[in-house]
């Protein structure tokens, strides 16, 4: 007779096999504890107040307004005048709230930073996401998870997705400078090198090299530095 669930535990057993698929993903063995990766995910979060004053000169400059703080009073008075005029660095504060206190193991709270920084920012950065500080998120509706590193000085643009493909657990890891234009995709374990371009729109599915332009989907390199 074929084996047959019980009534009830059709969701225990899918969820046991989507964990046992991602735990196979990631090397860990039946019976280890995977409390080492989550370790190491949250030990490369930078510290919040310097990864916000550093989102907050990247953000001002590229936008054009005065982005020296003269001491530490002008800093949060211009940290808090950005996070009034534009909804998406306010989202960028939510999510290294959440970030850092993940960092200090506090329960719920970065639950609720993530529901605010999606809610008011159009922010969804996943909790294996490593982001340095000096980012730049000029508009909402940008989605990151999976595995994702992103690195000082890169640009994510309107409509972005950084994340998984359905072989693979681990994510992009985009270098310094790097600028992902409006819409595009970068999806499965590539490498956007340093000061790299994607296009608009564009679909990225293998490595594009430091300098580099990527158009089209799937993207193609289309100039190199």
């Amino acid at each position: 007779m074929a084996d047959t669930e019980r009534p009830g535990t059709g969701g225990r057993g899918l969820r046991s096999r989507m964990e046992s698929w991602r735990r196979g993903l990631l090397g860990i063995r039946e019976g280890q504890d995977n409390g080492w990766y989550w370790a190491a995910i949250r030990s490369q979060h930078p510290p919040f107040t310097d990864a916000v004053l550093a989102d907050a000169t990247v953000t001002a400059r590229r936008r054009g307004e005065r982005y020296e703080f003269r001491n530490t009073a002008d800093a949060v008075i211009q940290v808090v005048r950005l996070a009034i005029v534009t909804d998406a660095f306010l989202g960028q504060i939510c999510y290294r709230a959440k970030a850092r206190c993940q960092t200090r193991r506090i329960p719920f709270v970065p639950r609720l930073f993530h529901h605010l920084a999606v809610t008011h920012g159009g922010i969804c950065i996943g909790d294996p996401v490593v982001v340095q500080p000096g980012v730049h998120i000029p508009h909402g509706q940008v989605v990151v998870n999976g595995g994702v590193e992103i690195a000082r000085g890169v640009v994510l643009s309107p409509f972005t997705t950084l994340g998984l493909v359905s072989t693979s657990f681990g994510g992009p890891t985009i270098g310094a400078m790097a600028s992902i234009g409006t819409g595009a995709k970068v999806l499965g374990p590539v490498t956007v090198g340093a000061g790299a371009k994607i296009g608009a729109n564009s679909v990225v599915l293998s490595d594009v090299p430091a300098g580099a332009t990527a158009v089209g989907a799937p993207a193609r390199i289309v100039a190199t530095a």
